[in-house]
């Protein structure tokens, strides 16, 4: 009886030990259990999956965490359920998923069945946001840039009315699946008639009829519809949908400035004063974002709260790395966690990321200002 006691008293101490050194007591005893987090992306391969994976496994020993990577369904939800459910029946305790359809009222009702949460990456979830925020089991989503895209839409029109060109093509991805595309075409037009009120008639910028493309290459036939067109807007993804018809058609002295990213150098050396010139600029999000759902989740998870913790499920604006000259992407290409997919080059580091969590001391206001806190200027700041 005695011993038994001791071993009792022993415990008791050993717990409160655990309590008093910040720690929870499913990280106490030998490791603890780790914290299983899954983790569904929109593709299976390329250069954010690589960076996105060895950045949470670097971050898992110093988490207690270990990640089950899957590759979501763009256009089925049911799809998307049954992943979550296979996710939660391999004993995950935390999912953080992609896609609007990969957090709906269903999936969220598989989550509370469980007892386990969810919040997003790189998404706004606007389908489903309504919903959703109040549910206990959604803990907000971190988002593709800012929310709204009216910044963006005026810092490009600025640059085509610096740089001089006077007809412009614009083309922009669906409104029913990137409604915020319409904002930054708002924005850009905006600024473009302002600009246009005081100028010379010689000197007005002409702008075309916004093209829908339907996540297709741009047709051969857009040329000739748009014959004199200098420059091109591509709020879609004009690496991808917009320069190879370029290339194809002889047009790469029409200027490209345009949302998304390559690592293909057959697309980088045709970059500002490089190559052919067409590319002008390029925009993408930072996989460290990933850090706002994760400790979010971990905090929840472990018991723990922000002292600032916020009574909805929040849509947070994050940084992007938008690169406008050679420098900037000669820095990107050798220094961004994107592109290299080395984790000892990501915005935060493994401490950084610890100081966040609430059992450290972290609040959501910290986390907020972290993932807001990595633009091209933050870039050449830490490697400066």
């Amino acid at each position: 009886m005695k011993k038994s006691l001791k071993k009792i008293v022993v415990y008791v101490l050993a717990v409160a030990m655990c309590i008093q050194m910040g720690a929870t007591l499913i990280a106490c005893g030998r490791g603890g259990d780790k914290i299983k987090i899954g983790v569904g992306l929109y593709q299976d391969s390329g250069p954010a999956v690589t960076a996105t994976k060895n950045y949470l496994n670097g971050l898992a020993e110093a988490l207690n965490c270990e990640f089950e990577f899957v590759t979501l369904s763009q256009t089925s939800d049911e799809e998307n359920k049954t992943t979550a459910q296979s996710l939660i029946a391999g004993g995950c305790k935390g999912l953080i998923f992609t896609m609007d359809g990969g957090v709906t009222p269903a999936i969220l009702e598989e989550c509370k069945k469980a007892g386990v949460y969810l919040a997003g990456y790189l998404c706004d979830y606007d389908v489903n946001y309504e919903t959703i925020k109040n549910n206990e089991y959604f803990l907000g989503t971190v988002v593709d840039g800012s929310y709204t895209g009216y910044a963006w839409g005026e810092h490009v029109a600025e640059r085509i009315i610096a740089e001089g060109h006077k007809n412009i093509g614009m083309i922009k991805f669906p409104g029913f699946a990137f409604p915020h595309q319409a904002e930054m075409d708002q924005a850009f037009r905006e600024k473009i008639n302002e600009y246009n009120a005081t100028a010379a008639d010689a000197d007005k910028i002409t702008l075309t009829t916004t093209m829908e493309l339907m996540f297709q290459p741009l047709a051969d036939n857009y040329f000739q519809d748009n014959p004199n067109i200098d420059a091109i807007f591509a709020m879609c993804a004009g690496v991808d949908f917009v320069y190879p018809t370029l290339v194809k058609n002889g047009k790469t002295n029409i200027k490209l400035y345009t949302a998304g990213f390559s690592t293909d150098n057959d697309v980088l050396n045709n970059f500002g004063t490089s190559g052919n010139q067409c590319i002008q600029e390029l925009v993408f999000s930072n996989v460290e974002a990933i850090t706002y759902p994760l400790v979010m989740l971990v905090n929840k998870i472990t018991g723990n709260e922000f002292s600032d913790n916020p009574t909805e499920a929040q849509r947070v604006d994050s940084s992007q790395l938008i690169i406008t000259n050679n420098t900037q992407l000669d820095l990107v290409k050798t220094k961004s966690l994107y592109c290299t997919g080395n984790v000892k080059d990501a915005f935060l580091s493994v401490d950084d990321v610890k100081a966040l969590l609430a059992v450290n001391g972290g609040t959501h206001a910290k986390l907020v200002q972290a993932v807001q806190s990595m633009d091209i200027d933050d870039l050449a700041a830490l490697n400066g």
